[in-house]
C-alpha cells in the first residue's frame, strides 16, 4: 500500500524534476513541475529556484518550461526525465542488493521495477494510446528526442 500511494507518485514526480533540472541547468528559464493534471485547481505549491512545483498527489506528472529552448536545451531537458529514472533504478537496485531481507528489501525491489519500467516506457519513441489515460496522444520523451535529432539532420 504504501509503494502505491507515496512512492510511485514520488518517482514520478522526480522524473519530472529530472526534465526541469535539465532545462533550468540549459537555459535561464522557469520550469512548472506538475504532479497531477495541468489545470487551475492545481495551482504552485512552492517553487525551488526556478522549478516551481504543483502537486496534486497523482499517478501522471509533466514539465513545461517557459521560455524558447535551444535544440540541446531541448535535448537536455528532455533526456533529464529518464536519466533520473535510470540514476533511481540503479540506486534502488544496488539498496536492494545490500539491504539484508526484511521487510524494506521488497519495497527496494518493487521500486527499482517501477523505476526501471519508467525508463523503458518513456524511452520508446511512441505517441501514447487511449488507454494510456492522461498521457493519451503525448508523445514520449523518446519520440520527441527522436524527432528533435532527427529535425537537425
Amino acid at each position: 500500500m504504501f509503494f502505491y500511494i507515496i512512492i510511485i507518485p514520488i518517482c514520478i514526480l522526480l522524473h519530472e524534476v529530472g526534465h526541469g533540472l535539465g532545462a533550468v541547468i540549459t537555459s535561464n528559464g522557469h520550469v512548472q513541475i506538475y504532479l497531477g493534471p495541468k489545470s487551475e485547481r492545481n495551482k504552485e505549491n512552492f517553487r525551488v529556484g526556478r522549478l516551481h512545483f504543483h502537486i496534486l498527489w497523482s499517478y501522471v506528472g509533466f514539465a513545461y518550461w517557459q521560455s524558447e529552448l535551444s535544440r540541446r536545451q531541448k535535448a537536455a531537458s528532455l533526456a533529464g526525465g529518464p536519466f533520473v529514472s535510470l540514476l533511481l533504478t540503479i540506486i534502488f537496485g544496488w539498496l536492494a542488493v545490500v539491504t539484508p531481507e526484511n521487510f524494506v528489501q521488497p519495497l527496494f525491489w518493487w521500486t527499482t521495477i517501477f523505476n526501471f519500467s519508467q525508463v523503458v516506457v518513456t524511452v520508446i519513441p511512441v505517441t501514447y494510446p487511449k488507454w494510456m489515460g492522461r498521457y493519451s496522444g503525448f508523445q514520449s520523451d523518446g519520440l520527441q528526442l527522436y524527432r528533435l535529432l532527427k529535425e537537425r539532420n
